[in-house]
């Protein structure tokens, strides 16, 4: 974010303090406007807007606790807040944080607590404008055009099933055969004689069925509903996260077709250079944010990364890269950073700890050894012997050894 842009509103009732933090703050670039009272900031504040704002506790008129609650009551908090006080708690920090407010710092202020304090609310504020159907084209690489081959196609089919969950990229895709104009169904119940109807009448040509095939057994009763849709000119959509689902029900199909996102985890040597399609297509789309690159030693460390499944988990961790990098390069120490972050697993391949949510998208069998390897990996790792590990686990040593064998775990 350009400094020259950013605009500090400060709250203090002591001359000095304001005087002072506006010195230092102007110096580093930031546009200062200052306040020394709460009914000062009010005003101040319905005139302009304001990046992030320094806001006193212990004010003589209204205190900086109970302006913070009437800025949340009013939904007026649209901007990171980050509260002083000279005589503060943990209990008022903590109460302050529950109002809405980003961060907290004790008075006397350090110079460089305040200048990180600031950075780091100014970063994690920031607002990337979505990856949408432009990323398609204006990206050429050949995995992406290859994609984009391929959704055209469908559109030849009245009847089209996307495999996943309703994430961005799958919204993306959708919006890439019909637009976002369809008619949402969410309940098998929503299947009835009277649906033609509805839609007709909201002049729509789509229909999105969202993960209703668990009432299969319905769904196949409902055939003729699909067939009277078709009939009509109104092509159908469906989204399940179980591909088995879709094949099952499109078993004696002839005009439908099933597409399944690629997995990255099928080719990583495509992670790099995908990485740096998204950096370019954030920094082009974003002209506010500073400019960025990935460093080798990041791409590689973002290539080995197992649990980076799909577009949408790459895109994401791109997008918080580029607001939590304090320097022009992002590199190794940056992603690895953001995935100790992240830490609700273990990825078997570096030893690093990510989310597990691209487990669900496997196989159960696959899920279950990837699992069953990190258990095991995580509490050998605490210098566990085989014989408290048999105990912890439950599993007799003998079973317990081939266990490890057969997970490739080197005792």
């Amino acid at each position: 974010m350009d400094k020259v842009r950013i605009k500090l509103l400060i709250i203090d009732d002591e001359k000095d303090i304001r005087d002072s933090l506006k010195d230092i703050l102007i110096d580093e670039g930031y546009e200062i406007h200052l306040a020394e009272n709460a009914l000062e900031a009010k005003k101040i504040k319905l005139s302009q807007t304001f990046n992030l704002i320094l806001l006193d506790i212990w004010m003589p008129d209204i205190d900086g606790l109970s302006l913070l609650k009437e800025w949340a009551s009013n939904n007026e908090i649209n901007c990171p807040v980050v509260m002083m006080s000279g005589h503060g708690t943990i209990d008022t920090a903590i109460e302050a944080t529950k109002i809405g407010a980003t961060d907290f710092l004790e008075k006397p202020i350090s110079l460089q607590k305040l200048l990180k304090t600031i950075s780091s609310a100014l970063k994690n504020s920031v607002e990337l404008k979505k990856t949408d159907k432009t990323f398609f084209d204006e990206c050429n690489l050949k995995f992406i055009r290859d994609i984009e081959a391929e959704i055209n196609q469908l559109k030849k089919n009245n009847l089209v099933a996307f495999v996943g969950n309703k994430n961005n990229f799958i919204e993306i895709f959708i919006s890439m055969l019909f637009n976002t104009n369809y008619y949402l169904v969410k309940k098998v119940s929503d299947i009835n004689s009277n649906l033609i109807n509805i839609i007709q009448t909201s002049g729509l040509k789509f229909v999105l069925f969202e993960n209703c095939l668990d009432g299969a057994i319905k769904f196949h009763d409902n055939k003729k509903i699909f067939n009277e849709l078709i009939a009509n000119k109104i092509k159908i959509i469906f989204l399940e996260k179980e591909k088995d689902l879709l094949e099952s029900f499109f078993e004696n199909e002839n005009n439908a077709v099933i597409f399944e996102p690629p997995k990255l985890s099928n080719d990583r040597d495509l992670i790099p250079d995908l990485s740096n399609a998204f950096l370019t297509f954030h920094l082009n789309k974003n002209p506010n944010i500073s400019f960025k690159i990935l460093d080798i030693s990041a791409l590689n460390t973002l290539r080995n990364k197992s649990g980076i499944e799909c577009l949408d988990q790459l895109d994401k961790i791109i997008v918080s890269l580029i607001k939590t990098s304090d320097t022009e390069l992002i590199d190794k120490d940056n992603v690895d950073n953001y995935f100790n972050q992240h830490n609700s697993s273990f990825d078997q391949n570096s030893n690093d700890e990510i989310k597990i949510d691209f487990l669900y998208e496997k196989p159960l069998k696959e899920s279950r050894d990837l699992f069953e390897t990190m258990y095991l990996k995580h509490h050998l790792s605490q210098n566990k012997s085989i014989t408290e590990l048999s105990k912890k686990t439950g599993i007799e040593r003998t079973h317990l050894y081939r266990k490890l064998k057969q997970l490739g775990i080197k005792a």
